[in-house]
This record gives structure tokens, C-alpha cells and sequence, in this order.
């Protein structure tokens, strides 16, 4: 791509900012090893309780769980609820980024898929579900990982989807937390700035404190993460202490977020 005076497409600003988001998952991903513990999926389900169960398993790579929760609620991708089919969608993200973790790829690339799909028809019936946005972002900044010529048209809806988030709510944490990953990650460029990226988790983390991770959606995920990557700005400026405390947060938020504690171990 030339930048030489010529003016780059809102387009391809959108696919080169997310194509960091491989960036992301190694260094949230590569402190975890896939486990085989037993399912703890609720026998009643429910959105908090499969939404818990996803969460629980995300931090500790529990791959396996993951994989049984999608199954258990294949019937939500369909459902009337919004609520449901966005905690299906939620499951799927975190079965995609396990996935990209370990490098499984044809995993990824199906929990990827089903994430996207589900959202696009939550916000057809719901168009100003603004956390839904933000979570098929997620899902297609993640899904950039699986390279090839998708990894461009992926970037280029994470963009798309971001922008729809933000111009519904600015302030919500958990679109905050996504739209940080984009600026933190783009190429400079294009725009990249890793300062204004950590000054974005932090406000995510502040916001989520604020509001007691409150969500419209019923979920509160994203809190420790966000808790995480402030801790990853403190320590790429020099800050230990201030780093440890972050981390320590994000790993008290939580317990089996094997990132954070790894963290803590350096």
C-alpha cells in the first residue's frame, strides 16, 4: 500500500488496524496451556450462568469446555432473546481465542464464523445494541489471525463494527476496551499509537469500576483484561510497581486468568 502523498482508503485504515490483533493474542494467549478439566457447564442454563461458565473457561484455556458450552447453546443462535444469542455469540469469542491461542486454525476460523453471524442477526432485529457491535469486533480483529486474503476483508469489518459501537455508546467500557486494541495495535502509519491505546484501557478500567461491570447485555467481560493491559502500558513505560498493582487486580478480578499470574511471575 502507498502512503506517499496519497490518501488512504477508510477502508484499508480499517483492515491495517486490526491486523495487530494477532499482536494481542499471543500475548493473552501464550501464558496458557490447554486444559481437560471436567465441564462445570450449569445444568439449568442460563445467560449469566453460561456466560460465567465461558468466562471461567477463557482464562484457564479450557478449550474442551468451551467446545461443550457451544453445544449446549447451539439452539440460542436462533433464539428471540438478544440476550441469548449474544451469550452464544460470547461463547464463540472466547472458543475463537482459545483457539487462535493454540493455533486451531479450523476451530478459530468455525467459533469465529458463528460469533459474527449471530451478532449480525442480533443487531438486524436490535440495531442499536451497541455492545453487540463490539463483540463482532472482537471476534473479526481476532479472526484476522487466520491470515490470507480474509484477514484483510476481517480487519476492514472489526473497523466498521468499532465505529458502529462508538457512535451508539462512547463510554461504555467494553467498547472502549475493543476500540483501545485497535488504536494500541495499528500501525503508525496509519494512526497507531500505543500511548493513546493504553490511555484508552485505562479509561476502560476506570469506567468498569465505575459502573461495577454493569452491562445491558447481562455480561460483565472484558473487566480483567482491561485491568491486564493497563498492567502491560505500566510495565512498557518503566513502571513496576504500578504494573504489579494492575495485575494483581486483573488476577483478583479473575483467579484463573493464567495471563495475569503469569505476569506476576516475571
Amino acid at each position: 500500500m502507498k502512503c506517499d502523498g496519497q490518501r488512504i482508503t477508510k477502508t484499508a485504515l480499517h483492515a491495517l488496524t486490526f491486523l495487530g490483533w494477532s499482536m494481542l493474542s499471543l500475548a493473552s494467549a501464550n501464558a496458557q496451556t490447554t486444559s481437560s478439566q471436567p465441564a462445570s457447564i450449569p445444568t439449568t442454563l442460563s445467560v449469566a450462568g453460561v456466560a460465567g461458565a465461558a468466562q471461567a473457561a477463557y482464562f484457564s484455556a479450557n478449550a474442551a469446555e468451551l467446545e461443550r458450552l457451544a453445544t449446549a447453546t447451539t439452539a440460542w443462535a436462533k433464539s428471540t432473546s438478544p440476550r441469548e444469542q449474544y451469550t452464544y455469540a460470547y461463547v464463540q469469542f472466547r472458543a475463537l481465542q482459545v483457539a487462535i491461542g493454540a493455533k486451531r486454525k479450523d476451530v478459530a476460523s468455525k467459533a469465529g464464523d458463528a460469533c459474527v453471524d449471530t451478532v449480525d442477526a442480533i443487531v438486524k432485529r436490535e440495531p442499536k445494541f451497541a455492545e453487540a457491535y463490539a463483540l463482532q469486533s472482537a471476534c473479526y480483529g481476532y479472526m484476522t489471525n487466520l491470515g490470507g486474503m480474509a484477514a484483510i476483508r476481517n480487519g476492514s469489518k472489526s473497523g466498521k463494527s468499532i465505529e458502529a459501537a462508538m457512535a451508539l455508546e462512547p463510554r461504555n467500557p467494553r467498547i472502549l476496551l475493543v476500540d483501545g486494541f485497535g488504536v494500541y495495535f495499528r500501525p503508525k502509519f496509519v494512526g497507531g499509537d500505543k500511548a493513546k491505546g493504553c490511555a484508552r484501557f485505562r479509561e476502560a478500567a476506570a469506567a468498569f469500576d465505575a459502573a461495577a461491570g454493569a452491562s445491558s447485555a447481562g455480561i460483565d467481560w472484558g473487566v480483567a483484561e482491561s485491568h491486564y493491559w493497563v498492567g502491560r502500558c505500566a510495565q512498557d513505560a518503566g513502571d513496576a510497581s504500578g504494573a504489579r498493582r494492575e495485575f494483581e487486580r486483573a488476577a483478583a478480578i479473575a483467579p484463573d486468568f493464567l495471563a495475569a499470574k503469569r505476569a506476576l511471575t516475571r
